[in-house]
Formats: structure tokens, C-alpha cells, sequence
């Protein structure tokens, strides 16, 4: 027997988890599988790495009620100065110039998926498996099924989100390539 679900996100990390809380108030039944507790440590999207927002990004997490709890964590970008080092020509941005009380922000990624997982927390559409990782994809005619290795769940759904990064098994099982470069 499996759960039927509107949407299957795969992957509650920084992709997942505002996709998620996005949909909210959509009237969808929304399944969310993550295989790490978005407290956990070894959490990858919620590190101790930063992540610069346009100010447009700030109003996003505003309006889907986010922003308040990582508001005291975010520094604000108030200049900003771009260059090409030994060339000419340059661009230089106040926010006060602008009529703006900052550029955009940096908020370290722990506080927005704390933030993010709180508001998940409450949502009654959602229905969370964390620790849980898809163990199989199989698509039909009406759905795709998710086998999920928290027990022996099975849930359908109409539109399957891959948002399990970079080594996808969504996104393997469609059989969906992936450019890699090396960064050295």
C-alpha cells in the first residue's frame, strides 16, 4: 500500500526545504525525503558556509515568513565594488545611494535551514521522512513511486522535484546526465 502525494521533493536542503515551504497553503499534498537531519552536523546545504541575498531574496523569504528568524544572524551588504583586477573600469553600489537600507545580505547557511525546518515544522500539508533516502524510482502512467529505506514506505506522487544534489539518484534514475567540472 503507498501514500499518495501531489508533489514528491527529494532533497531538504537549502533547494528543498524553500521549494517546500513555498508550496505551502497551495492545498497539495507535499511528501519531503531527506536523508539528513537538517540539525545534524553533517547536514551538507546547512554547513558553516555563508550565502549572499539580494534584497529580492530577503523579500522572498519575508513573504513566506523565514526572514524574521534569520534576520538576527543576516550582515547586511551595504557597498558594494566590482573590478577586474588589472584592467580598467569598475562599478561601485551604496544601498544608501539607492534609497535602500542594504544591497542584499549575508546569512550563514545553518541559520536559514534552522529558519526553513522550523517553518516546515508547521506545516500540515508536509509530510516529512528524514533520515530517509529513496532506495528506488519507478515512474507509471498516473505517477512515479518512491521507495523510501524509512521502513517500508512507498508513496506515489504526480511530480517528483530532484533536489538531492549533486549525486542525484533522481535525477540518475531518469537517466538525466550531469555536467561536472573539476575546480581544481
Amino acid at each position: 500500500m503507498s501514500e499518495i502525494y501531489d508533489i514528491a521533493i527529494v532533497g531538504g536542503g537549502m533547494v528543498g526545504a524553500s521549494l517546500a515551504v513555498s508550496l505551502e497553503g497551495l492545498g497539495l499534498r507535499i511528501a519531503l525525503v531527506e536523508a539528513v537531519p537538517n540539525d545534524s552536523a553533517s547536514q551538507p546545504s546547512f554547513d558553516e558556509r555563508t550565502t549572499a541575498l539580494s534584497n529580492g531574496s530577503r523579500r522572498i523569504l519575508e513573504t513566506l515568513g523565514v526572514w524574521e528568524t534569520v534576520s538576527g544572524a543576516a550582515t547586511p551588504i551595504r557597498k558594494i565594488h566590482v573590478s577586474d583586477q588589472g584592467r580598467f573600469g569598475f562599478a561601485r553600489v551604496d544601498a544608501a545611494e539607492q534609497g535602500l537600507a542594504a544591497m542584499g545580505y549575508v546569512v550563514p547557511n545553518r541559520s536559514l535551514g534552522a529558519a526553513l525546518w522550523a517553518r516546515l515544522s508547521r506545516s500540515e500539508s508536509l509530510r516529512i521522512f528524514c533520515p530517509a533516502h529513496v532506495t528506488r524510482v519507478h515512474s507509471t502512467d498516473r505517477a512515479v513511486e518512491l521507495n523510501i529505506s524509512a521502513g517500508t514506505d512507498v508513496i506515489e506522487a504526480r511530480l517528483v522535484v530532484a533536489a538531492d544534489g549533486a549525486q542525484s539518484a533522481v535525477r540518475s534514475a531518469f537517466g538525466v546526465a550531469a555536467e561536472v567540472r573539476d575546480y581544481e
